[in-house]
């Protein structure tokens, strides 16, 4: 599939993104997504996470932890990481799911306050039935 092929690629670009998404929302209102082969299941939900995930490789590579940004004065180092908490027990899965919304959040909290020096980037961290911290820390992009 294109769209799959676009995303996956190394010299991924915010406009290719952007493209994509714009072509999601034609096919929505021309009544063609499922025929274009866009997600059947919380479409609107799975596409637009598709597009952040997306757009997070991106600053990865643009900011990533070997390159420095100024802010006024500072130097500052940036990771950008994606999180899935997985199949979690909230109001959207109606209180089904794996874990609860608490240990996907511990998890979350963690990764988030790790020390700039073990903070990895361009990292896609997915939590599944029963995962550690160590897990989710070892998941790969």
């Amino acid at each position: 599939m294109e769209m799959k092929r676009i995303l996956e690629s190394e010299d991924l670009k915010e406009e290719e993104i952007k493209e994509m998404v714009k072509k999601f929302l034609r096919d929505v209102r021309n009544g063609t997504w499922k025929s274009q082969g866009w997600p059947s299941y919380w479409t609107d939900y799975a596409v637009s996470k598709l597009a952040l995930n997306a757009y997070s490789k991106v600053l990865a590579k643009r900011y990533n932890i070997n390159n420095s940004y100024k802010l006024g004065n500072t130097t500052k180092l940036m990771s950008v990481n994606c999180f899935c908490p997985g199949f979690t027990q909230t109001s959207m899965t109606k209180g089904k799911g794996t874990h609860t919304a608490d240990h996907a959040a511990s998890l979350a909290t963690i990764l988030v306050l790790l020390p700039p020096h073990h903070l990895p980037t361009g990292k896609f961290f997915l939590l599944r039935n029963n995962t550690t911290f160590q897990q989710v820390a070892n998941s790969k992009l």
